[in-house]
């Protein structure tokens, strides 16, 4: 057995046990083994035989999912720039702080609500278009929308998204959007473009 498969072999299995909140004891359990073997592991002094490799690694990225979907969360909600993470439905999961303020709203206001009925009629034909495209059912690779939208102060702003699935561990899909504004010029001139307010991009 090489240093380096000990040292990766103790990691992994104390990074599992730390993020499931196992004892060396409870994970024996669940491999099938007696805790001396995992503290021998854990130590570098052996490695797991081969079946019981993949079974480990089975269960970290079963567990390495969660934390995923969290970080997505958290990237959209501290971005720096306007970003919003969207489920079925149009309804805000998460929004940074830009994105409410270039809309007039508070990151609460928005957090849990849909976007249809809040920004206009046309960002409600817009977003139903857009959400006809396939993006919730895994269907496209990513999509570019643009869209007039009624802010809370009534003023209208154009604004360009690029939206991509984010697949979470329960296998739904969520929509991550970042968010442009641009000038209503851009906005005509991208409606022409895309022969109507969205533009899908396929996998390849």
């Amino acid at each position: 057995m090489s240093a380096e498969a000990g040292g990766y072999w103790s990691l992994l299995l104390k990074q599992l046990r730390q993020r499931q909140g196992l004892s060396q004891t409870a994970l024996a359990h669940l491999l099938g083994v007696d805790q001396t073997s995992v503290s021998r592991w854990e130590r570098g002094v052996d490695v797991p035989r081969l079946a019981l490799r993949t079974r480990l690694r089975e269960l970290m990225r079963s567990h390495r999912q969660p934390l995923q979907d969290a970080a997505i969360m958290a990237r959209v909600r501290y971005a720096a720039w306007p970003t919003s993470l969207v489920r079925r439905g149009a309804v805000f999961l998460e929004v940074s702080n830009s994105t409410a303020a270039e809309v007039g709203y508070e990151p609460g206001d928005l957090r849990g609500s849909s976007i249809y009925g809040r920004f206009g009629d046309l960002a409600d034909d817009v977003t139903a278009q857009w959400e006809k495209t396939g993006i919730f059912d895994g269907d496209v690779a990513a999509t570019i929308s643009v869209n007039a939208i009624t802010d809370a102060r009534g003023e209208t702003a154009f604004v360009r998204t690029l939206d991509t699935p984010h697949i979470t561990s329960d296998g739904d899909i969520w929509c991550h959007c970042e968010v442009k504004r641009i000038p209503e010029a851009d906005y005509l001139r991208l409606v022409s473009e895309y022969r109507g307010a969205t533009l899908i991009i396929p996998f390849a």
